[in-house]
């Protein structure tokens, strides 16, 4: 909304250019322009009731086009911000939990995508035997975890784990090049933190610390479930790991800097950021052995985990 706005800005500030100075009049809230529809399955899309005419355009443009939403509408309590990106995103979730829901309950042929998503959903919310199978299901990934025996091993890995969407400590992802949108790139991002950023690692106020113990129990907690030995003990293993990771991220504001961060590497650069790890078997695992370039956007940081990575056992 904010782009919009600024162009919408930009554009008036661009029309009037050419024309001499003159002092804006100040718009009469009681003079409230109408917009002249014939037909009444055609509208303009401006909503004036979500304006407001008291403001002055040139003195707040915001306010003067999202006044009046903004004084009529409250932030749900469950968000942290409330905006038309917010609205959609709920509303296509609805639809999309519709969907699933008639599929699940309707009587569909064997092999179709509505039989598919319901067992699906049927199954997810089968919380008896989900109970009942326990962590079952997960034996086959932890043995495969059980299996890496060196780092080459946790490259691949690392590649695999990244194609199921679980947060590795080098993520591979892809984007429109911010340098030519009309062509796909490939990224390589910082992760590998369970918490939501960097800060809740460092900051010491009352919440954070509260926030760290908590966590710290649940790691504990996941790791007893999963059947490992003393996971207090590898619960504080973890948490140093995540920290030590968590150090080394790009501060959030700097990560905004996207021109300063765009590095378009070759494959066989790669490994001058990285020498100790296996970079092929990576991208052959990731399926772009034969990529021209990626692009880089924490260079210090993938730097920085090439020596945490072998300074960690591989047991951790």
């Amino acid at each position: 909304m904010k782009k919009i706005l600024a162009l919408m800005s930009l554009v008036l500030a661009a029309c009037g250019q050419d024309e001499p100075a003159t002092e804006t009049p100040k718009v009469d809230a009681a003079k409230t322009p109408e917009i002249a529809v014939a037909d009444s399955s055609k509208h303009s899309g401006l909503l004036l009731e979500h304006m407001n005419l008291e403001i002055r355009p040139g003195d707040d443009f915001n306010a003067f086009v999202n006044g009046g939403w903004i004084d009529a509408t409250d932030i749900p309590g469950d968000k942290p911000g409330y905006g038309i990106s917010t609205i959609l995103h709920d509303q296509s979730q609805e639809h999309v939990k519709a969907i699933i829901e008639e599929s699940a309950a309707g009587d569909f042929a064997h092999g179709s995508h509505e039989q598919k998503v319901g067992d699906l959903f049927a199954s997810f919310m089968n919380m008896k035997r989900r109970n009942e199978l326990g962590i079952r299901p997960l034996q086959a990934e932890f043995e495969r975890i059980n299996a890496l025996n060196d780092y080459e091993d946790l490259a691949v890995y690392f590649a695999e784990a990244n194609k199921l969407g679980v947060d590795m400590p080098i993520q591979l992802d892809q984007y429109a090049d911010f340098k030519g949108p009309k062509y796909y790139m490939m990224y390589i991002w910082q992760g590998g933190l369970g918490l939501p950023d960097r800060e809740f690692y460092f900051l010491e106020d009352e919440k954070s610390v509260a926030i760290r113990t908590s966590y710290l129990e649940h790691i504990a907690k996941m790791f007893d479930l999963a059947g490992i030995a003393d996971g207090g003990a590898a619960a504080e293993m973890l948490m140093a790991l995540e920290t030590r990771i968590a150090a080394e991220h790009m501060l959030k504001e700097q990560t905004r800097d996207y021109a300063t961060n765009y590095h378009k590497l070759t494959p066989d650069e790669l490994p001058g950021l990285m020498p100790q790890f296996a970079w092929d078997a990576y991208l052959t695992e990731a399926g772009i052995a034969d990529i021209d370039a990626v692009v880089v956007f924490m260079v210090d940081y993938l730097k920085a985990m090439d020596g945490i990575i072998h300074d960690t056992s591989m047991n951790d």
